[in-house]
């Protein structure tokens, strides 16, 4: 009888232990997850929001437009929303594109008549300090103001855009997904 109390100390009452801990913290998780989730999704939808304003700022309020999204490269660029001036101003699109780190997300303001107010990167994985150049508002700038691309690589346009040295693979990146949004405005007939 000492052999199975005894081999129930050293090798179930272990187990069991460890067993509860896992049921405690996978509970305390599902209840932190379940508490924050929905003021991390309402922060998520506040900060883009701004970012729309900030892009199209004579854009009033903005509604999800129900337009097909445009798909670039088999689903290696593509457009994840697109949200219309309710006043007619144009229209901001975010595009998911392949990066140098992974997915990168920006978001470009596209006017009425189809000109580009601004980009702005939400979301991305590249390399800080040298990927992350790419993303700074001179580079950006570049595109304020244009209606067109013509093509989706960067080096097509190295008399309007020029990339960032060093991140060749992030500039490229963010010309494939301005190039999206704007194919976007185009497919949709701009802004009705």
């Amino acid at each position: 009888m000492e052999n199975k109390n005894s081999a129930f100390k050293e090798y179930i009452s272990p187990i069991l232990v460890l067993v509860i801990i896992c049921f405690v913290t996978t509970f305390l998780l599902a209840f932190t997850y379940g508490v924050t989730a929905p003021i991390i999704a309402e922060n998520t939808a506040k900060a883009a929001s701004e970012a729309r304003m900030e892009l199209l700022p004579d854009g009033d309020n903005f509604s999800p437009s129900d337009a097909n999204p445009y798909i670039l490269e088999d689903g290696k660029v593509y457009v994840e929303d697109c949200y219309v001036a309710d006043n007619g101003a144009g229209m901001v699109v975010t595009v998911k594109t392949n990066s140098y780190g992974g997915m990168l997300t920006a978001m470009v303001g596209i006017d009425k008549a189809g000109a580009i107010t601004g980009v702005k990167v939400t979301e991305h994985a590249d390399t800080p300090g040298v990927g992350t150049k790419a993303q700074d508002a001179g580079h950006l700038s570049q595109y304020v103001g244009l209606t067109e691309l013509g093509s989706d690589t960067i080096k097509a346009h190295a008399d309007s855009v020029v990339e960032v040295t060093g991140a060749s693979v992030s500039s490229g990146a963010i010309h494939k997904a301005v190039y999206c949004a704007l194919a976007q405005f185009d497919a949709m007939g701009g802004v009705n």
